[in-house]
C-alpha cells in the first residue's frame, strides 16, 4: 500500500512518506501551484497497483539520498523527484514532468478502483447467505421430528416448511413415555355373550406431543398361555369422535374401546401392551 495526499488547490496527487510528513508538521508545499497544505489533512492509502509509472520521465534536483513524495501522475516516476525541506518549514512536493499532460488520480478514481472488489465481495456474500440458509433448511428437513421435541413450539413453523418440501412432520415415537392407566375386558352375557369389549386409558408422560401407539392384545387361558393375539392401530381403536386423531398431547390422556369376536375362545385373562409399528 502506498501513501498518497492530494493539493485541495488544483487536485494534483503525489505520493509521500510518513516520517517527512511528521518531520514537518504534515504541511507541504504543492510543486505544481505553490499551493501551501497540510498532507495529513487529504491523506488516503491506496493499492501499489492503481499508481502508473511511466517509461520516461524528468528528473529534478535531489537534496536527499531517496526520493519518496512522487505525484501520482503518468508522467512522473517514483525515482525522480526528492522532498526538499525550505526554512519555513515546509515540505516542497515535486512539479509534474509535464503540467500540460496531467491524469490526476483523484480519491474519486480511488474509489472507483475499489467497486469491482466491492461486487465481488457483495457477490460472495450474498453467496454465503444463500448457503447458509440451504444447509438450515437441510438441517431442519433431516431432524423436523427431533426438533419438535427440543421445541415442541416449532411445529407450525416445520409444517409450513414441508407444505413447501412436499413432506409432513411426524409426530414422536417415545414408547417408554407412554403408560396405560386402566383397562378392562368385559363380556355382555345378557345381550352379545360372543362379543368381548376392551376399554383402556393411554397416558402420555412425555412433555411434547407423541403419535398414537398400537395395541397388541393377547388372550390367555386359564394357565395364562396366549391362545390368541391380534395388533390393533389406532385407527381400529378409536370412537368415531376421535377417527381423525393424530396425537396424543402432552401429559393427556385418551380413553379407547375395542370389540371383538370372542365367541369360539375360552377367555380367562388378556394382556395388553403398546408399541409402535
Amino acid at each position: 500500500m502506498a501513501l498518497v495526499t492530494l493539493c485541495p488547490d488544483c487536485g494534483t496527487t503525489f505520493r509521500v512518506n510518513a516520517v517527512q510528513l511528521q518531520a514537518h508538521s504534515g504541511d507541504v508545499r504543492c510543486g505544481h501551484c505553490q499551493q501551501v497544505f497540510n498532507g495529513f489533512a487529504t491523506l488516503i492509502t491506496v493499492s501499489e497497483s492503481v499508481i502508473e509509472y511511466p517509461s520516461q520521465f524528468q528528473s529534478s534536483p535531489i537534496s536527499e539520498p531517496e526520493a519518496l513524495a512522487v505525484p501520482v501522475v503518468p508522467t512522473v516516476s517514483a525515482e525522480s523527484f526528492a522532498v526538499t525541506a525550505n526554512a519555513d518549514d515546509v515540505m516542497d512536493l515535486p512539479i509534474a514532468a509535464d503540467s500540460n499532460q496531467t491524469a490526476m488520480a483523484t480519491s474519486d478514481d480511488f474509489l472507483t478502483a475499489e467497486e469491482p472488489r466491492k461486487q465481488s465481495q457483495g457477490r460472495w456474500g450474498a453467496a454465503n447467505v444463500f448457503l447458509l440458509l440451504l444447509l438450515i433448511g437441510q438441517i431442519a428437513y433431516i431432524n423436523r421430528t427431533e426438533l419438535t421435541i427440543i421445541a415442541p413450539g416449532v411445529r407450525p413453523y416445520l409444517e409450513r416448511y414441508c407444505a413447501i418440501m412436499a413432506c409432513t412432520v411426524p409426530y414422536p415415537q417415545d414408547i417408554k413415555q407412554l403408560g396405560i392407566e386402566a383397562s378392562d375386558l368385559q363380556k355382555n352375557i345378557l345381550r352379545q355373550p360372543e362379543v368381548a369389549m376392551l376399554s383402556a386409558i393411554i397416558r402420555n408422560h412425555a412433555p411434547f406431543p407423541q403419535a398414537l401407539p398400537a395395541l397388541q392384545l393377547s388372550l390367555l387361558d386359564e394357565h395364562d398361555q396366549v391362545i390368541v393375539s391380534r395388533i390393533f392401530t389406532a385407527q381400529d381403536y378409536l370412537q368415531e369422535e376421535n377417527k381423525s386423531l393424530q396425537f396424543i398431547a402432552a401429559q393427556h390422556e385418551i380413553e379407547i374401546r375395542l370389540d371383538f369376536d370372542s365367541s369360539n375362545l375360552d377367555v380367562l385373562g388378556y394382556r395388553l401392551l403398546l408399541l409402535y409399528l
